[in-house]
């Protein structure tokens, strides 16, 4: 294959120039770093694209190089499995297989149950946030608030409306 100078392609771009017998001979060459059962499960997967697709995903998540990702690796992996070929039967129509389907449509509420928890969550943070804006905006209105009405008390002070506070208005009587 030729390398283009500048060009920047992904995995599935270049998936798009490759044969069918090709796509085949360079999953074998990626098999030796799969387990059994990532190997039976690839070999599950009937559509060779998705197939593909699938092995390429997993060798990059291998090759990311870190512990926790190669642990959860297998298990994207074998969801990223169950979703392509969820999305195969439903394109094409293939509403035979219903294992395939029941194990997409499984894949799909569990995320669904996963979105709606993530978008409540979102929500309930939003709420606090305003919460705490509003308390934020009403302290510096309150400040503000008290810095005018020192103001004016002055002014009306100034202009004889109001008494001076400070003033002491006291009578003294001379006679006993």
């Amino acid at each position: 294959m030729r390398r283009v100078r500048g060009a920047h392609f992904s995995i599935v771009d270049m998936s798009k120039f490759l044969t069918h017998d090709d796509k085949l001979a360079k999953m074998k060459t990626m098999y030796e770093s799969f387990t059994k059962s990532q190997v039976d499960h690839l070999d599950s997967i009937d559509n060779v694209d998705a197939r593909y697709t699938c092995a390429m995903r997993y060798m990059r998540e291998l090759s990311e190089g870190k512990k926790d990702v190669r642990s959860k690796a297998l298990e994207y992996y074998v969801r990223y499995g169950k979703i392509l070929e969820g999305l195969d039967c439903i394109d094409n129509k293939l509403w035979t297989d219903e294992k395939k389907i029941r194990a997409f449509s499984d894949l799909l509420e569990s995320y669904c149950d996963k979105c709606v928890k993530l978008v409540e969550d979102n929500n309930r943070k939003h709420l606090e946030r305003l919460k705490a804006q509003r308390a934020q905006r009403q302290k510096e209105y309150e400040a503000e608030q008290a810095k005018y009405d020192k103001e004016i008390e002055e002014l009306e002070i100034s202009l004889g409306v109001r008494p001076c506070p400070k003033v002491v208005n006291a009578e003294v009587s001379l006679i006993p």
